[in-house]
This record gives C-alpha cells, structure tokens and sequence, in this order.
C-alpha cells in the first residue's frame, strides 16, 4: 500500500496555506495546521489512489466512463435535515456536471509527493474525471488528531459520527468510508499555540505522553459505528493510521505495525483498502 508514505512524505513539505485561502498568519510555513484541509485532501487522495490499484471493477467503470470523484461535495441528511461535506466522493457520471481537470491533475495543487514507483503507477491507471456529483457511489471523510488529545476525543468523534450519518442519510446505498490520522509524536509546535513569526520568537514545543495519548484517541475511533450491510447505521469501512509529526519542519515518519499494538487490526489502512474494494465490486456490479 503506498498511502501511508504518500502521506508521510507530502506532510513533511511545509507550506504557507492551502490553494485559494489565506496564507498562514505571521508568514509561518507549516506542515500541518489544523485550520488548514490540506492534510484531509492529501490522505484521501492517497486512499483513493490505493483503491485504484486495488479494485479492479472501479478502473473498468473508470475506462467506460461510468464514474468521476467530486472534491467538498455537500450532501444532505435527510432524516436530521443536515448538511455536510465530504472531503471526496466517487460518484455516477449520469447527471453530474464535469470540471475541469482529474484525479493526477491535483498532485500538484495537494504538494502531493510521490515516488518514481508512484509515479508510474499513477500513470498506467486510467484517468478519472472531476465533477460535481448528482449520484454518490462512496464518500470519504478524513480527520487528523495531532495533539491537544483530550480536547479533541468529543470533537474527532463527533465530527466522524456525522459523517456516516449524512451521507446514509442522503444515500443509503453509498460506502460511507471514514479515516483518521492520529500523531504518535512525542512533542509537538502547534500553529494554534505559537501565534507570532517563528523568525522572531522561539516556538512553544508542546510535549505528549506517548502512547497514552495515541491509544485514547485510538480508543475513543473505536466506538464509531460500523455497518456490514446497508440499512445499517455506520461506517462501511474505517482506516486509522498513525504518524509521527512534531510540526518542526523535520520529515514525517509513518508509523508501522501500530494495528494490532495501539487498535484492532480491522482498522488497518491495508485491510480497510480490501474491504472497500470488495464492497465495490460486490454492491455496484451492475450499474
């Protein structure tokens, strides 16, 4: 699986802002910022990126021009009247509205870093267009926890827990897909708590009990929902991958062997990539 080093490897590269916001206050350059989804679109673009390799009958539906993904969709529930958007959904051509561009079009906008091995496996995959969806096949939300942990536990579950319910709640039959990424590192310069120019004023360095604080967040993903059929509330499939960032420009470490030491293996990322390639190729076979 390449996502976990994609992701790794793109989150050392600090940037200035997202594509089409502000730049980040005081001219810092950051390699995550939470008020920032450049990580959110860099994990799911890996995620999608592996689903590619591994489902053979979305690459078919990809070639015969079936499905397209959209960016930010908004869908609504309709049992809670609730909106919300998805970080990224593979969706029916029928009915959508096309935008310009495609799937490898947004390496770069992302600072999507990929290896030469990545690189040509992105090129022998067909190329899927972007769109404004009308009919969601898969959603996929994504949500990181680098530090600040108790605070965040309520927050990263209840932001998740809307996620499947939206999205079951527009479309039952869609794969809600959930992933979070979750810091192991053992300190940590949070943009949050260092709100001045890094050039003139040494940085607050928060400190972590690792791994205390990864396993109560890894704890606390546990209890979301999950679902093995539709009319069922939950997620689909749920991805945790942890990471070992400090935020201090040095390279980001992806973590192995943490399922099954810090959460159950059904939340590996390899094991997740299978089960929503199997539930693909067995739910939409026929459209």
């Amino acid at each position: 699986m390449r996502g976990p080093d994609i992701i790794a490897r793109s989150m050392s590269v600090a940037t200035t802002g997202s594509p089409g916001r502000k730049p980040f206050q005081h001219g810092n350059a950051w390699q995550y910022h939470p008020r920032s989804d450049r990580h959110s679109k860099i994990a799911c673009w890996a995620l999608l990126f592996d689903l590619l390799e591994s489902c053979s009958l979305l690459r078919s539906h990809i070639v015969e021009g079936k499905v397209a993904i959209g960016i930010n969709h908004t869908m609504r529930d309709f049992a809670r009247d609730r909106a919300k958007d998805l970080d990224l959904v593979i969706c029916t051509t029928a009915g959508m509205t096309p935008k310009p561009g495609s799937f490898a079009d947004l390496v770069a906008p992302y600072t999507i870093v990929l290896s030469e091995a990545d690189r040509q496996a992105l090129d022998a995959l067909p190329g899927i267009p972007l769109a404004s969806p009308a009919t969601v096949l898969l959603a996929l939300e994504a949500k990181a926890c680098m530090t600040e942990f108790s605070k965040s536990r309520p927050r990263l579950y209840d932001e998740l827990n809307s996620s499947h319910q939206t999205i079951h709640g527009d479309t039952d039959s869609a794969i809600a897909a959930g992933f979070a990424l979750v810091n192991a590192a053992e300190t940590f310069i949070s943009p949050i708590r260092n709100p001045w120019s890094l050039q003139d004023h040494s940085p607050i360095v928060s400190k972590h009990n690792q791994p205390k604080n990864l396993c109560s967040i890894a704890e606390k993903l546990t209890r979301l929902p999950r679902r093995s059929r539709s009319g069922e509330e939950g997620f689909d499939a749920f991805a945790i991958t942890v990471i070992d960032c400090a935020n201090d420009g040095r390279p980001v470490k992806a973590v192995r062997g943490a399922a099954g030491e810090y959460y159950p293996e059904i939340y590996d990322y390899a094991q997740t990539i299978g089960r929503l390639s199997h539930i693909y190729a067995t739910r939409f076979s026929s459209i």
